[in-house]
């Protein structure tokens, strides 16, 4: 529903707090009035503009965390989940000023509870999501500079071939199976055989234990091979027996298949639902990095200086590392991010077709963690 229709069926008591919270001149007996300026107020670019201006850091990442939830219905749990999440920093009273961040936004008319059944539900109005999140983005591209498409030397857009590259291992393995190391990995001359083969090139892993919490297999391969192979392993299209990975028989039904866009989306899908669980706001930074990105190129300090705030370090990544290479790097393997280097070396991203279309349709919050029995934790 928009904004028009719930305030019909506000209770006046809400209705008296967003009008008082944004100075609304009116007569408080007449509920038709206080919906008419509530209209005016909630809806006027400039009230947006100085309201986005003034919250503080947690209350925008809260902002953020809302909507760019696109459910339109969330329960109370929904909702201190995520004033709980940008209050993480503050250990003490945190459920109680969780709380106060619900009824804050209900002050603000962001939140209405439903009047139905249905206890302990609330409905966001859909059309002030997008003058809110356009608010908190001028105001970021007032700070931070766009840079042009000329001023870039190169770029790479990796586009789909991250399910070229599937379709690639499969065919490897329908050669015959690959022996495994003590480990559990493939070994390093088998790896080397087949990377000569993929779209982006890697090197094998030199031993580094200490790599876990993205996967199954992210100890044993690099970074986009481990995304790869994980996905294949809990797709069961292939097998690990006998000491061996080899093709399974569903495998073989998916090399004679087509492509089909549900591959790729189902791609990025199985990454947002790995990586969630060391990432937690990883669903808000995959639709956060591309609107920012949109339109321009912009610089990988101007996004760590954004969102570094947002971003948790885990165990041996600090939140550089998890920004960067856990999720914009893994963003540009997707094809959800390209990325290009200026005369001065620096990193610059800039949207794809994919981030700008499909993804603004889907909603990562609402996808369950998956968990594939990380090897060390």
């Amino acid at each position: 529903m928009n904004l028009a229709e719930i305030l019909v069926y506000t209770d006046i008591r809400q209705l008296h707090q967003i009008a008082n919270h944004y100075g609304c001149e009116c007569n408080p007996h007449s509920k038709n009035e206080l919906i008419t300026s509530l209209l005016s107020s909630l809806r006027h670019r400039l009230t947006i503009a100085q309201e986005v201006s003034q919250l503080t850091k947690e209350e925008t990442h809260f902002l953020l965390l809302l909507f760019l939830d696109r459910r339109t219905v969330m329960s109370l749990e929904d909702l201190l989940a995520k004033a709980g999440l940008a209050l993480d920093g503050i250990k003490e009273r945190k459920q109680e000023e969780a709380r106060r961040y619900v009824a804050a936004s209900m002050k603000r008319g962001w939140i209405y509870p439903i009047k139905s059944k249905a206890v302990g539900q609330y409905q966001i109005p859909v059309d002030i999501r997008e003058p809110y999140l356009q608010a908190w983005l001028e105001n970021w591209r007032k700070e931070y500079r766009m840079l042009d498409l000329v001023e870039i030397d190169a770029y790479r857009d990796e586009g789909t071939a991250l399910c070229d590259d599937i379709m690639q291992f499969l065919q490897f393995l329908q050669q015959e199976p690959v022996p495994l190391t003590a480990e559990g990995g493939m070994y390093k001359r088998h790896q080397q055989q087949l990377f000569q083969f993929l779209y982006v090139k890697e090197e094998p892993l030199l031993p580094q234990k200490w790599r876990f919490g993205y996967g199954l297999h992210f100890d044993l391969y690099p970074d986009r091979f481990s995304l790869l192979y994980d996905f294949c392993y809990y797709k069961g299209w292939i097998e690990e027996s006998g000491g061996k990975v080899g093709l399974t028989e569903a495998g073989r039904e998916r090399l004679v298949q087509q492509y089909e866009d549900q591959l790729y989306h189902d791609l990025i899908r199985f990454w947002i639902r790995l990586y969630k669980k060391p990432i937690p706001n990883l669903p808000m930074l995959v639709q956060l990095i591309p609107m920012i990105v949109a339109g321009g190129w912009v610089s990988q300090q101007a996004l760590t200086q954004t969102l570094l705030d947002w971003v948790k370090e885990f165990y041996y990544d600090d939140s550089f590392q998890v920004l960067t290479n856990r999720v914009c790097k893994m963003m540009v393997h997707l094809g959800l991010l390209r990325v290009g280097q200026d005369q001065e070396g620096n990193w610059l991203y800039s949207a794809t077709y994919a981030s700008q279309t499909w993804l603004r349709k889907y909603n990562g919050f609402t996808e369950t963690t998956i968990l594939l029995g990380d090897r060390h934790g």
